[in-house]
């Protein structure tokens, strides 16, 4: 399957469902109202309050206690001071209501007598406005059409529309929904205006996309894109390995034209350095040992112990004289 992805135009359009008001002056029972976040919401709870006494309360907590001919703000709970009021009508209305409104509620009205008329338990659920709902549009290889619808908030509920009418199994193959999430696959061919819808109890958005026809990917072109797509990458493979086999064999070149060329490195002047200097060391070194040699057979010729004392005098006269000439001839040539 190769997804194809395609850009639409997406109008979209939002609205506030009128779910603000709750009537509870029905009999007793009970009620499942809905709030929307930052607005106001209506209760009306009774249509005449004329002799009667009327005690609205959440959970354990009393919220409003009115009675004839008493001021009714003096016993209203101290959260609810700065933003509600009783109306005339005998409409408790709170403004600015949040998500910690939401709880049961229960409602008692008596008589001047104080007996009891009705008990009208309500659920209060506040939720906040549906985000602008946003579409994704896929093209898929047979021609079919995949079309996401997302939003956020709880409690949604999506719808779908081509060119104005719901959708029938006859254009759509497949819906599926979560929590945040409407998915539709539509037939081959499948054009037109494409609204999706959606909704919880205080709000509702649309978002419309103009749909073209998708292209059909048949299986030879299938099995042609991906054949191209692997001679590509093997004639890559090969372009590299050809252009690394030719930089080893250019540097080989370069190194062996530099050897070649008579030049020579550090190491290389290191080592005729050190020939010259033992060279030189070995010329003096045998100068010298020539020189205490001559030395030596002097001496050794000139020692005899059978000669006579004055001969044996003018010997070693004869031989230091040599030895200081000697001496004198290599210091004066070095």
């Amino acid at each position: 399957m190769i997804p194809l992805i395609i850009k639409v135009l997406v109008v979209t359009a939002a609205a506030q469902v009128s779910a603000t008001f709750c009537n509870l002056t029905e009999e007793s029972g009970n009620h499942q109202c809905y709030g929307s976040v930052g607005e106001s919401l209506s209760l009306h709870l009774t249509a005449n309050r004329a002799e009667e006494k009327i005690t609205l309360k959440k959970g354990d907590n009393r919220i409003l206690y009115i009675k004839t001919g008493e001021d009714w703000r003096s016993k209203l709970h101290q959260d609810y001071v700065n933003r509600s009021e009783f109306l005339n009508n005998g409409t408790f209305r709170l403004d600015s209501v949040i998500e910690d409104d939401s709880g049961d509620y229960q409602l008692d009205i008596f008589n001047s007598e104080g007996t009891k008329l009705r008990v009208v338990n309500m659920q209060l659920e506040i939720q906040a406005p549906v985000s602008e709902p946003v579409l994704s549009h896929l093209c898929l290889h047979h021609g079919e059409t995949m079309v996401t619808c997302s939003s956020e908030r709880d409690g949604l509920q999506y719808s779908w529309t081509l060119n104005g009418q719901n959708l029938t199994r006859s254009v759509a193959y497949v819906h599926y929904q979560n929590t945040t999430t409407s998915v539709i696959i539509l037939k081959s061919d499948v054009t037109g205006t494409l609204t999706c819808m959606v909704q919880n109890k205080v709000s509702s958005s649309n978002s419309t996309i103009h749909l073209l026809a998708c292209p059909v990917f048949s299986s030879q072109i299938h099995f042609v894109i991906v054949t191209v797509a692997i001679a590509l990458a093997v004639g890559t493979l090969v372009l590299l390995l050809a252009v690394f086999v030719g930089i080893n064999r250019l540097c080989g070149k370069l190194r062996f034209l530099h050897t070649t060329s008579g030049c020579s490195n550090d190491e290389g002047a290191a080592v005729v350095y050190t020939e010259v200097f033992n060279k030189r060391k070995r010329e003096v070194n045998q100068k010298a040992t020539e020189m205490v040699e001559y030395g030596e057979i002097k001496m050794a010729a000139s020692l005899n112990e059978e000669e006579s004392p004055k001969n044996q005098r003018d010997m070693e006269m004869t031989t230091n004289q040599t030895y200081d000439t000697s001496f004198l001839t290599t210091f004066g040539r070095t």
